[in-house]
């Protein structure tokens, strides 16, 4: 029987990035006889499962020579690995993948779509204002060109499929779901309460993500009470947004950050949620992320966290759904009373079932799919 080698890559995403290594290719691993490799941002000196061989493609910024040349470090991988199943997790390594397969017609490619890239580039500061259009055409027009050799799109979110109708024929919705730690999980259900009250920021670290809209929300909190303070565990991409970010915190107190220019691993993050007691989803209203639902989300309900979440419609069907929190407009919000309602227990009093916001059911319609 020939052994199935599996190629999972990335040009920005770090090798140990949730999605692409803890899901996809630990899921993948398990099937007997599968080799897997992951390519991916950085370096390999957090990874510990040594039944999977990873390759890291160095540091860059977003805009340098550098990044350019990534896609064809992995291009070279590809023909020394030679995959039976190569899945592209960004929309740099289409082309790269289209080579490939043109040079070796068997391999069956998958593109896992953790964004919509058009929009994301439109509506985010990511790139400089004058390039947003053709860079967001540009990859548009990859995904489109592409997509013929492409026997599967795996997209992270429902609305991609309406977003993007080209796609609909080829996709399948694989949704980024929260990875349940049991030990956490009994851990965080046991915490007893304590004198400080801690808000959590964790994830993706930037303006769009609302950073700035927690900060000052829990300066207000603090200010009037000196007992709440915010913790910050994620990465910050953009180094003039890391810049900025540094200012801002500069002789805010009530502010405990781990270091955000480089990518956390997802066990910081876990033991960040076990710790804390209030996650935040502030994000600011884009038509990039309005109707996605944030992977912390899945990861706070899952872990019941409560949640202070902005009115985003979809996000507020999940918050009262398991009665995970409260929706607020984080930039008008009655301070007194916020603070009785953070001060409140009794949240996670739902019997809906977790379960459906965890992995292991996406992880069966990825084996499904793939294999």
């Amino acid at each position: 029987m020939t052994r199935t080698t599996i190629v999972i890559a990335s040009v920005l995403k770090p090798v140990y990035e949730p999605r692409m290594y803890e899901k996809i290719a630990i899921t993948l691993s398990k099937n007997q006889g599968a080799s897997v490799h992951v390519i991916g941002y950085g370096t390999t000196d957090q990874i510990l499962d040594t039944s999977i061989s990873s390759y890291g493609l160095g540091t860059f910024k977003r805009l340098s020579f550098k990044r350019l040349l990534a896609p064809f470090k992995v291009l070279r991988l590809l023909f020394q690995l030679k995959p039976t199943l190569a899945i592209a997790c960004t929309h740099e390594l289409l082309i790269p993948f289209f080579v490939y397969k043109i040079m070796h017609p068997s391999v069956k490619l998958v593109y896992d779509l953790q964004e919509n890239y058009y929009l994301n580039i439109l509506h985010t500061k990511a790139f400089p204002f004058l390039f947003r259009w053709p860079i967001a055409l540009w990859v548009r027009l990859q995904e489109r060109l592409t997509l013929p050799l492409f026997s599967h799109v795996i997209a992270a979110e429902n609305c991609y499929v309406s977003e993007m109708p080209f796609i609909r024929s080829k996709a399948i919705v694989v949704a980024n779901k929260a990875l349940v730690d049991p030990v956490v999980a009994e851990a965080k259900k046991n915490t007893v309460s304590k004198e400080r009250t801690c808000l959590l920021f964790s994830g993706t670290i930037s303006a769009e993500y609302g950073i700035y809209e927690a900060i000052d929300l829990v300066e207000k909190l603090h200010g009037a009470d000196p007992t709440f303070y915010l913790r910050i565990v994620g990465y910050c991409a953009d180094q003039k947004e890391q810049k900025n970010l540094s200012d801002y915190l500069s002789g805010k107190s009530f502010v405990e950050a781990l270091a955000f220019d480089q990518p956390v691993a997802h066990k910081e993050i876990l033991k960040a949620i076990r710790e804390a007691d209030w996650g935040l989803v502030a994000y600011r209203d884009n038509a990039a992320t309005r109707n996605r639902i944030p992977t912390k989300l899945y990861e706070y309900i899952s872990y019941q966290l409560p949640v202070l979440s902005t009115t985003n419609q979809t996000w507020q069907e999940l918050v009262t759904t398991y009665d995970a929190g409260l929706c607020i407009n984080y930039k008008q919000t009655h301070i007194d009373l916020l603070i009785r309602l953070l001060k409140m227990p009794g949240f996670y009093r739902s019997q809906a079932d977790r379960s459906t916001l965890s992995w292991e059911e996406e992880a069966k319609k990825l084996e499904t799919l793939v294999l």
